[in-house]
C-alpha cells in the first residue's frame, strides 16, 4: 500500500451546509455486550471507502464503543464535525492514525512535519484519543545512524509535548516487504531499539498481527516489548506463511488465536483494533462479514484468568 494513500498532506475541508442530520441507530444495552466487544474497536483503514458516519453506524451495530480514526477521513468531515458525531453517537476513538515520515523520504519538511504531529496531538486531546499512531517514513539514501538521530530526537520532543496531554504514540513496525513509504522500522526488534534509544514513557508499540506473525520468532522478539503495547490491530493473512494479501481477522490461515492468548496471557489489557488493508474488503457495503468477524474474535479470545 502507498503511503501517501493513507498520509494526508493538507487539510481537506468540505463544507457543513446541507449535512444530512445524524440519527444514530440504537445500541445494545451494555449489560449484554460481550466483554470482548468492549475492547474492540473497528479502523477506519478498514473501511476505507465508507463515509465517517457509515463507520459509527457499523460500530453501533457491531456494538462496538470505539473507532480507530484515520485522518483523510475526519479531515474531509472537518474536525469539529467528526467531533460532534463521535459526541452524538457516544463512540470513543481508539486511536488516531498517522503522523510521522520525519526521514523525509515522502517529500515532507521536517519543520511541517513536526508542527502537523503537534496539531494532531492538539486534536487528539480534544476528542479523547490516547493513542496517535507513528510512521517513521523509510530510510532512504541516509545513513542510520542519522535516520535514527533525526527520528530519535523527532519522537522525544513530540512524546514530551504529547505528555502534556496525557497522549501516548505508537510506533508501527512493518515486514520489509510492505514498509515502503512507510517506516524504516521492519522489525519487532528495530522497533525495541528505537524504544530504547527514545526511552519516554509515552513512546509505545502499535502491534499489528498481519506483520508480527511473519516473524519467525515473534514470541522472543515480542515478550520485551509487552509493556510498551498502547495498542494492537488485528488482520489476517490468506496463507499462513508470508502471505502477500490481508483478510478480515480469523478469516485467513495465520495463527492470530495464538498471538490473542499470548499477549493476554502476558498481561496485554489495552484495546484491539480490527485492521485489515485490502481491496476486496474495502469493496464491501455490508454489514455481514464484520459481524462475522466480530464473532470469530470473540470466539477464539482467551478466557479470563478466573474463568
Amino acid at each position: 500500500m502507498n503511503a501517501d494513500d493513507f498520509f494526508p498532506r493538507s487539510s481537506r475541508k468540505r463544507s457543513l451546509e446541507n449535512q444530512e442530520q445524524t440519527h444514530p441507530k440504537p445500541r445494545p444495552q451494555m449489560d449484554s455486550m460481550s466483554p470482548v466487544a468492549l475492547r474492540l474497536a473497528i479502523s477506519q483503514m478498514t473501511t476505507k471507502k465508507w463515509a465517517l458516519q457509515d463507520d459509527l453506524d457499523l460500530a453501533t451495530e457491531l456494538g462496538l464503543l470505539h473507532v480507530g480514526l484515520w485522518r483523510w477521513k475526519y479531515e474531509e468531515e472537518t474536525e469539529q464535525r467528526t467531533a460532534d458525531l463521535l459526541e452524538k453517537y457516544g463512540i470513543h476513538p481508539s486511536s488516531i492514525s498517522f503522523i510521522g515520515g520525519f526521514t523525509g523520504t515522502n517529500g515532507y519538511l521536517l519543520e511541517d512535519v513536526m508542527a502537523e504531529s503537534k496539531n494532531v496531538i492538539r486534536y487528539a486531546s480534544w476528542i479523547g484519543a490516547s493513542t496517535i499512531v507513528v510512521s517513521t517514513g523509510e530510510r532512504g539514501t541516509h545513513i542510520q545512524k542519522h535516520v535514527m538521530r533525526v527520528v530519535r530526537d523527532s519522537l522525544v520532543e513530540l512524546a514530551d509535548f504529547a505528555a502534556e496531554y496525557d497522549i501516548h504514540l505508537a510506533l508501527s513496525p512493518m515486514t520489509p516487504s510492505t514498509a515502503h513509504g512507510w517506516t524504516f522500522i521492519t522489525s519487532l526488534r528495530k522497533c525495541r531499539e528505537v524504544i530504547e534509544q527514545c526511552n519516554h514513557d509515552h513512546i509505545g508499540v502499535c502491534l499489528h498481527s498481519f506483520h508480527t506473525l511473519q516473524e519467525r520468532h515473534w514470541k522472543a522478539e515480542l515478550r520485551p516489548l509487552i509493556s510498551k503495547l498502547k495498542l494492537v490491530r488485528l488482520s489476517d493473512g490468506l496463507t499462513a506463511s508470508k502471505p502477500r494479501k490481508q483478510c478480515l481477522p480469523f478469516a485467513g490461515k495465520m495463527n492470530l488465536a495464538a498471538m490473542l492468548d499470548f499477549l493476554e496471557s502476558n498481561g496485554y489489557r489495552n484495546l484491539y483494533e480490527i485492521d485489515t488493508w485490502s481491496d476486496e474488503v474495502w469493496q464491501c457495503e455490508q454489514i455481514e462479514p464484520f459481524q462475522k468477524c466480530l464473532q470469530e474474535i470473540i470466539t477464539n479470545f482467551p478466557s479470563a484468568p478466573d474463568q
